[in-house]
């Protein structure tokens, strides 16, 4: 009999003990499912800025792209410009040299 009643409190203890840690392990998992939706959150939220910069970043591009063949507009045109001026200086150096001639 006594041998049962030990037996008895033993299981007891060890029911506890497996209630306890069923406790623990339920409470653990209920934080890391919290934790894992906060990730989720934080996660969406990053993808979201990270949708917005790309489109910042193409949208600056594209003033790039278009500054840059602007710039190389009016570089072409300079060019034009000093190739006609470098041939009015050559006529009029001719003209004056054939003036005093």
């Amino acid at each position: 009999m006594e041998n049962v009643s030990k037996s008895r409190e033993k299981a007891a203890e060890e029911t506890q003990q497996l209630e306890q840690q069923a406790s623990e392990a339920g409470s653990t998992a209920l934080a890391l499912a919290a934790e894992i939706t906060q990730l989720r959150d934080e996660l969406e939220l990053l993808q979201s800025e990270k949708t917005q910069l790309m489109e910042t970043i193409a949208d600056i591009n594209d003033i790039i792209t278009t500054k840059d063949a602007e710039f190389h507009d009016v570089l072409n045109r300079i060019e034009a410009a000093s190739a006609r001026l470098g041939v009015c200086t050559f006529m009029c150096t001719f003209l004056m040299e054939e003036m005093h001639a």
